[in-house]
């Protein structure tokens, strides 16, 4: 059996056992969930989810990493280095919107440990937010640089870019209604919000 055929089963396993950690981590929390829970979800002994993970956090770091593959996938600098702001706004938003939508029940997981475990925070926030920033740093500056925004700090700017989005998603994992029930309404207003509350 070749290397590569190897790699690809171990990590089919692996995002098995990612699957059925998200299952049950969404309906009962981190906290209540064990090895043994995940492992029946996913139909494979208990002991061979420890040929893949460490740990119920390193299962969690596992779960964090595709969430961090799947944004760095969708930004990179050199998309944005030729985008007026509308446009940027646009490639920004619904790809944003439609990720929070589509991965709620990851990010259900994700999120209260970020709040609560004080040993997982940082890797959440340096895998999923520190790319995000560095892009939204970055094409802010540009703007900066060519005068059209008036704001002098790229790293207050991006972090102000990207607050409406963690507003939205935190009133969703609240129980907010309105908000579960008109996203795509709230994805077309956000646009609109932004480019108002940025432009020049």
């Amino acid at each position: 059996m070749s290397d590569t055929f190897q790699e690809q089963l171990k990590q089919a396993r692996r995002n098995l056992i990612i699957d059925a950690a998200i299952e049950v981590i969404s309906e009962q929390g981190f906290q209540r969930t064990t090895i043994k829970q995940i492992a029946s979800k996913a139909g494979i002994a208990d002991g061979t989810i420890y040929n893949y993970f460490k740990s119920k956090d390193d299962i969690l770091l596992g779960i964090i990493a595709r969430l961090s593959e799947d944004e760095t996938q969708d930004l990179s600098l050199a998309k944005t280095e030729r985008l007026d702001f509308a446009a940027f706004v646009a490639m920004f938003v619904s790809p944003r919107m439609d990720e929070i939508d589509g991965r709620y029940q990851t990010l259900k997981v994700v999120f209260p440990e970020m709040i609560t475990n004080a040993a997982l925070s940082r890797p959440i926030y340096d895998q999923i937010y520190t790319p995000l920033f560095v892009m939204v740093e970055t094409y802010f500056q540009q703007l900066m640089d060519a005068e059209q925004i008036d704001m002098a700090d790229p790293a207050l700017l991006a972090r102000l870019f990207a607050s409406p989005f963690m507003g939205l998603m935190m009133l969703r994992m609240l129980g907010d209604e309105h908000v579960a029930a008109n996203w795509e309404g709230y994805k077309n207003a956000m646009s609109q919000f932004l480019q108002k509350a940025f432009e020049k």
